[in-house]
């Protein structure tokens, strides 16, 4: 029985203008923020701070290194400098020692005769091909 695999397995559906969900998500969470500012900071100051924080959107959501996004390396780079780096390694102890033991074969009783195939005719015939002698045998 065969199955039909599906050919590009991570390809998210997109929503619109080509975005995924996700994508589209972060946008709008970006143009809200904006917007908020507008009206709270000075138009200047606004302006520059929508041009960092668009930048920073835009690598987070659509920036990928070896399949990870920004936002997942930024969590594994913090996890690694907060984590204990130390290890020590301690020899574990097992509940008992490992020992081999080699087990003998019981020999076979009473005479065995080597059965031994007699020749093939296709391995004789080959040879003749190869000699190049003609055998009235078939």
């Amino acid at each position: 029985m065969q199955f039909t695999v599906p050919k590009f397995l991570e390809r998210e559906s997109t929503i619109a203008f080509g975005l995924t969900f996700k994508k589209l998500a972060v946008m709008g969470a970006l143009g809200f923020i904006i917007f908020i500012l507008w009206y709270v900071l000075p138009k200047a100051l606004t302006v520059m701070i929508a041009i960092v924080l668009t930048l920073a959107f835009i690598a987070g959501a659509f920036v990928k290194i070896n399949g990870n996004t920004l936002p997942d390396l930024a969590g594994y780079l913090f996890r690694f400098l907060l984590s204990n780096r130390l290890y020590t390694w301690s020899k574990k102890e097992t509940a008992a020692p490992i020992r081999f033991v080699k087990r003998v074969q019981p020999k076979p009783e009473g005479p065995q005769a080597l059965k031994i195939a007699p020749e093939s005719r296709l391995r004789s015939m080959s040879s003749r091909i190869e000699i190049g002698t003609r055998s009235t045998e078939i």
